[in-house]
């Protein structure tokens, strides 16, 4: 006994020699397995045990046995043991285990094999894997026969579903990710037990053993086999260290082990911060293999799926002229198309995203995507239809997550966004980020897409009501992908990855005003989580300091959904309620601070100054304006106009305005893809009951206002932008829809007194479930001699028709407007005046008396809550 410890001890100790010396990792173990095996044939009763038969099964069948690896063994009996053999066996298990050795072992007969085989996929995988020791090889024979396909026990086809649904079960148990921090490099996606999927299935399939042989099968070319054994040679040789820095078996890469993994696999010093990085750079070369072997397991599984299923052999779905659609999988019109037609290694993405029906692309495509991506260099990432392709993609409202996760892992993302590439797979060494920054970028745009989605409204309905009301949803796509682009490369991220961020956006085509907006998203995407966390947010010059920063509302808006988004995807702890209450907190006091300000402070002129000019530069590029006519608009407007529409809505308008006769009232309608509402403008000269002759032709057609912004010229004329919706809260495509409002518009404001019609407005079933009072708040804008009047209350179609009722019978004056919906509660506020004129100035009052302001809030409730 002593003697067999102390030749365990000397071929462990000069294995871990070998291995310091270079060895070759696959040589190793098998060496290990074979000192193994000559211990356990020497120990076996073979005279005492007729008709038995000692098995390696699991990895000490493969041969591929580590320092501290399970023996597993299966001992196969023909017939149930007596007494005397089953003393004998049972003492041989114990010498084993005294021996040190970590036994995992079954007794079975043959007929009980053959049971559990049919019954359990973790037996049958055992069983055909299976390596004959010691004994009655007859009997081993019997087994073999007994489990082939032919024989009716697992065939290959109800095999290879089974291991597709175990191997999905598994990547869901380990987190759906391979880039947690503390991976398991064996049950992880992309780890070891990947490849021995691979080969369970081809051994079931083909009866191959080697990996290798797949290449007969036309399944793996020399290159991929290369990359393959090249992957599981580096995860060998970490898992091996492992399990000698740990003493015992471990899969789990801890940061109690990765320091000293680290020494091994890559030159350090004795300097802190050159450790760290160290640590970090090993961890990113075992992230990047893992993701190698995930895409090949995902491409090799695919093949053989086509083989097993036969999906190859149905016919596909032609989606057009460069795509089809096989058995759930985008497949090439033909092989060469990503070498003729560069732009489709983008497009295949957005198509995916567009059918959902997609689950992924075709292993042929796979190969060829990844033959290709050397294609995507400076010309290809130049050009700009390659360019529009990339914002299609973050311009949609599903799929985005599914899209740019698949462009990442096939490498894709790197290759178009160079910068993306150096934070794929890097790690940070600390217990704060749980994932890689790359995949915990990923996460943050998942977390923004979950936003828009009924899951994420229950579970964040603050958030989504927010970002059901952001004007363009790809500013903050675009601030997730780029707000730690710059992680790893030394000084402020967050200063580097803004400039990034410009760049990308501007050669993207979008206009100044926008691009900025994501930079300072990303240069100030850690700023709101600091304030909450490390300052007094009750304190007022705290709150005016961060209003003076963010200066407008929909730069809090992006803010605050960025900062939420990104804390849930750094941990999925670090969101407790006490945070989200700061936050939350902080953006409410903002936004009311931000409410109160009536005069323009330095950053919102920034913000103007900006605008104007992406508006100007368009205009004059495209030939549609003068300078002249220009400066004419801007004096035409103040700087809240400017300020609460975009670029494209600017655009928009003025060039409608510049080209139109002002004799007729200006409407114009327009898809807003971006919010999934239509567009309603309206320019025309002020006129009694203006805005009550809008919503009654609304309402004429059942339509929802879920947004406006009403303006007014200095010289007497309305700007009017409304977001509607249809009764079913769809755009208003029909173009007769479209021709019908526009003509109800006309005859509305046509008419000299609209005769409003008082009607009853019923409650939606949905609304009767919640109880939303109705409040009514006043505050004095004296720089224009305004009172400003909100009114919180239940959404409810004819909403706005009833508050303009109300307005016409208290002889109020809308003067601007701010219409928005968060779920099922409206939130309005508008800038008004009373008719009756002050008779030192000769201008309309403002609703400055307590009984005057009692008055008109007892006017609102009472018709809103009185139906």
């Amino acid at each position: 006994m002593i003697s067999i410890k102390k030749q365990l001890q000397e071929n462990n100790q000069s294995l871990q020699q070998a291995f310091v010396n270079g060895a070759d990792i696959g040589e190793l173990l098998h060496k290990r397995s074979q000192t193994i095996d000559e211990i356990l044939i020497d120990l076996w009763p073979d005279n005492n045990t007729p008709s038995t038969a000692l098995i390696a099964v699991g990895g000490y069948g493969r041969e591929e046995m580590h320092p501290a690896s399970d023996v597993d063994l299966l001992i196969l009996l023909k017939h149930e043991p007596n007494e005397t053999e089953q003393e004998q066996l049972s003492n041989f298990v114990t010498t084993l285990w005294d021996l040190g050795l970590e036994i995992g072992h079954s007794v079975r007969t043959l007929d009980e094999c053959i049971n559990e085989a049919r019954n359990d996929l973790t037996v049958i995988t055992n069983l055909i894997e299976s390596r004959f020791l010691c004994g009655d090889n007859t009997l081993f024979a019997q087994l073999h026969d007994q489990l082939s396909p032919q024989k009716g026990i697992w065939p290959s086809r109800d095999f290879f579903n089974a291991k597709m649904e175990e191997q999905a079960k598994r990547y869901k148990r380990y987190g759906d990710t391979a880039y947690r921090v503390e991976p398991n490099l064996k049950d992880g996606p992309g780890g070891l037990r990947d490849l021995q999927t691979i080969g369970w299935i081809a051994l079931r399939e083909f009866g191959i053993h080697s990996i290798k042989e797949l290449s007969h099968y036309n399944l793996l070319n020399k290159e991929e086999y290369q990359t393959l054994i090249e992957a599981r040679d580096f995860l060998w040789k970490v898992r091996f260290s492992l399990h000698q820095i740990a003493g015992r078996k471990e899969d789990r890469l801890l940061f109690d082990y990765q320091h000293q993994l680290a020494e091994i696999f890559c030159e350090t010093s004795e300097d802190e911060e050159s450790h760290k990085q160290c640590i970090e750079t090993f961890m990113q070369q075992y992230y990047r293999t893992i993701t190698e072997l995930e895409r090949l397991n995902e491409m090799l599984l695919g093949l053989i799926r086509q083989r097993i299923l036969h999906t190859e052999n149905r016919p596909p779905k032609t989606i057009n002229h460069y795509y089809h659609n096989n058995d759930g999988y985008l497949g090439l019109s033909q092989k060469q198309l990503f070498k003729t037609h560069p732009h489709t290694m983008l497009e295949v993405f957005h198509i995916m995203q567009i059918i959902p029906e997609l689950k992924g692309l075709t292993p042929e495509t796979l190969r060829e995507l990844k033959q290709n991506l050397h294609r995507i260099d400076e010309t290809f990432r130049n050009n700009a239809h390659h360019k529009q392709i990339f914002m299609n993609i973050m311009s949609e409202s599903q799929g985005i997550t599914f899209a740019l996760r698949r462009m990442n892992r096939y490498g894709v993302l790197a290759a178009y966004i160079p910068a993306f590439g150096n934070i794929v797979g890097r790690m940070q060494y600390d217990l704060f980020h749980a994932y890689t920054v790359d995949d915990h970028t990923l996460n943050v745009i998942r977390n923004i897409r979950r936003l828009s989605t009924p899951s994420g409204a229950e579970e964040l309905p603050f958030c989504s009501t927010i970002f059901k009301t952001l004007q363009i949803p790809t500013i903050l796509y675009l601030a997730g992908l780029f707000h730690d682009i710059a992680k790893g490369r030394g000084g402020s991220h967050s200063e580097k990855g803004a400039v990034d961020a410009l760049e990308f956006c501007l050669s993207h085509d979008m206009n100044q005003h926008d691009a900025e907006t994501v930079s300072w998203l990303v240069r100030n995407h850690l700023e709101m989580s600091s304030i909450a966390q490390r300052k007094d947010i009750n304190n007022p010059e705290v709150i005016q300091g961060f209003a003076d920063l963010v200066a407008v509302q929909s730069r809090l808006d992006y803010l605050y959904l960025l900062t939420i988004c990104d804390i849930k995807g750094t941990n999925p702890t670090l969101l407790n309620s006490w945070k989200h209450s700061l936050l939350k907190g902080l953006y409410r006091a903002t936004k009311m601070q931000l409410k109160s300000q009536h005069s323009a402070n330095k950053n919102s002129i920034i913000l103007i100054q900006q605008k104007k000019k992406a508006v100007e530069t368009k205009l004059l590029n495209s030939h549609t304006a003068t300078q002249q006519q220009i400066d004419t608009f801007w004096q035409r407007v103040d700087a809240r106009y400017i300020l609460q529409h975009t670029v494209e809505s600017l655009l928009w308008q003025i060039t409608e305005i510049i080209h139109h006769d002002d004799t007729q009232p200006l409407i114009r309608i327009r898809s807003d893809e971006n919010n999934k509402s239509t567009l309603l403008f309206i320019y025309t000269k002020d006129q009694k009951n203006l805005f009550i002759k809008i919503t009654s032709a609304l309402e004429q057609q059942h339509l929802n206002v879920v947004a406006a912004r009403i303006s007014s010229s200095h010289d007497g004329y309305v700007l009017d932008t409304l977001n509607i919706l249809d009764a079913n809260n769809e755009m208003l495509s029909l173009q007769s829809d479209q021709e019908q409002l526009i003509e109800n518009l006309q005859k509305n404001l046509a008419s000299q007194d609209l005769s409003i019609n008082f009607k009853h407005h019923r409650t939606p079933r949905q609304l009767k479930h919640f109880n939303t009072p109705t409040r009514v708040d006043f505050e004095q804008d004296e720089k224009h001699q305004q009172t400003i009047i909100t009114i919180y209350t239940a959404d409810k179609p004819g909403l706005l028709t009833q508050i303009s009722e109300v307005f016409v019978e208290q002889g109020l004056t809308i003067h601007d407007a701010r219409i928005s919906t968060l779920g099922e509660t409206a939130e309005d506020i508008f800038h008004v005046t009373l008719l009756e004129k002050d008779q030192k100035t000769n201008k309309e009052k403002m609703i400055t008396t307590e009984d005057e302001q009692q008055r008109v809030r007892n006017a609102i409730v009472g018709k809103l809550q009185g139906n």
